[in-house]
């Protein structure tokens, strides 16, 4: 147990430690950005929520999170209901957008989300559209890049609730 913490220690120190021209690179290429995109108010039946932009890349990195978190429960529901859309906006290219992620709230049970509860819509198949229909180079995102967030209705629509989503970015290279 001694042993392991001080291997710890020499690891952190070395990180700490080195040239002051290259700490800053070395410590964004092993951390994680994070953001929350948040509307704090429910979206009524038929109002959609344009795209707006979530987070925008620092540097090189890959999607690895997103996470959809309710104020309010969510029952899917087939006629009437609400897509969350989630797209990647390249700065190379900022007009052609690319769908990550679909989450409809179309079918009971599979589509619910619990108040305060969270659904991974990276795990699960349904939304993420990587699985299996666009490759996972999707999600690799270049500096100055941006993730959006984009509510679209169906028919009579369903009230969006009020709620965060968690996206989390880790560094590659």
């Amino acid at each position: 147990m001694a042993t392991e913490l001080a291997t710890a220690v020499k690891v952190l120190a070395g990180i700490s430690a080195v040239s002051s021209s290259g700490a800053e690179d070395q410590m964004r290429k092993i951390t994680r950005q994070a953001e929350d995109f948040r509307n704090s108010a429910a979206l009524a039946t038929t109002t959609a929520l344009a795209e707006s932009v979530a987070i925008r890349a620092r540097q090189k990195c890959r999607l690895v999170a997103a996470v959809f978190c309710p104020d309010a429960a969510v029952t899917g529901a087939a006629t009437n209901f609400f897509t969350l859309l989630v797209a990647k906006r390249p700065a190379s290219a900022p007009g052609t957008p690319v769908n990550l992620i679909t989450y409809a709230a179309d079918t009971a049970t599979t589509d619910d989300a619990a108040a305060f509860g969270s659904k991974d819509l990276l795990a699960a198949a349904t939304y993420a559209t990587y699985v299996p229909t666009a490759t996972s180079s999707d999600f690799d995102l270049n500096e100055g890049d941006v993730i959006t967030v984009q509510v679209t209705k169906a028919s009579g629509g369903m009230t969006f609730p009020a709620s965060a989503v968690h996206f989390q970015l880790e560094a590659r290279d």
